[in-house]
């Protein structure tokens, strides 16, 4: 099976002619990225299409690994390396940049161009680090996490409290708004004065910054909620969202563009700020 908008199942058929294929089977590909990062570096890839490890299934794995090392020792001898990375990544976290499976098989000697990516000490605790392996202990002997039910359930609650409250923000956030724009709009009219109008426009867009944040962290924390609910691997009674699904990585606070464009953002402050600015130019040219 493969995907005709994936590069890496498009060097498996064949029809890139500008890969540098090196070996080839029934179940895997050997080829030089377009950017090797030492001399020699080869990826691996199945010929199946497969985004993720996970999704990796036991033939795969067994036909990928043997390839691998068969690439790994062919590498060795044609160019004598004084050492060896293999790396295989997944996800966007983890600078997976094709989603297709693959493993670099990358040559290394003494001060050669590759950086070091391996953190310096660690920013786990003695706690962190001993909830991780009851839970992959757990997850590793077909069993369950270590949390009873009803600690879920308080947790659960603990979270949605939270969810609630940035909706319940997010209202009186439009709530405050009204009355600032029927102020400042209405008095611009009246007095004929644009640079109240611009005011009420930046008070809009203020307001509307304030709400897209609050939907951003309702987001994040429905995200929490859902890994709590599916007895993900969130630490107990965790209120940081940053430990849940797509909001593992360094967490940006300023909100996404799928944030603005929600329904509950655009579609409303969108048209006040336009009003602001209409009342604005009309009544400057008045004026």
């Amino acid at each position: 099976m493969t995907d005709a908008a994936c590069p890496f199942c498009v060097i498996v058929a064949g029809e890139d002619p500008s890969a540098r294929e090196i070996y080839r089977d029934a179940n895997a590909v050997a080829f030089f990225p377009r950017e090797p990062a030492t001399h020699g570096h080869t990826l691996v890839v199945p010929t199946r299409h497969v985004r993720h490890v996970w999704e990796l299934t036991d033939s795969d794995l067994t036909s990928l690994s043997l390839v691998t090392i068969k690439v790994a020792g062919a590498i060795r001898t044609a160019v004598a390396p004084e050492g060896l990375n293999i790396i295989q990544s997944n996800g966007h976290a983890a600078a997976q940049t094709v989603e297709h499976v693959h493993v670099h098989v990358v040559p290394r000697w003494e001060n050669d161009r590759m950086t070091e990516f391996w953190p310096a000490g660690t920013e786990e605790t003695s706690a962190d680090i001993a909830s991780a392996a009851r839970k992959i202990t757990a997850a590793l002997s077909g069993g369950t996490s270590t949390t009873s039910a009803e600690d879920r359930r308080q947790h659960l609650v603990f979270v949605q409290s939270v969810v609630a409250r940035l909706a319940q923000a997010s209202s009186t956030a439009k709530a405050w708004l009204l009355p600032i724009v029927t102020a400042t709009y209405g008095y611009a009219i009246t007095k004929n004065a644009p640079g109240i109008a611009l005011l009420g426009v930046v008070a809009v867009m203020v307001f509307a910054l304030l709400d897209a944040n609050y939907l951003k962290e309702e987001r994040a924390f429905r995200q929490l909620y859902d890994e709590v609910a599916g007895d993900g691997p969130v630490p107990a009674f965790s209120m940081n969202p940053a430990v849940a699904g797509h909001n593992r990585q360094r967490r940006n606070y300023w909100p996404d563009l799928r944030d603005w464009k929600s329904w509950s953002v655009a579609p409303v402050y969108l048209p006040l700020v336009m009003t602001g600015l209409v009342i604005a130019v009309l009544y400057a040219w008045v004026w």
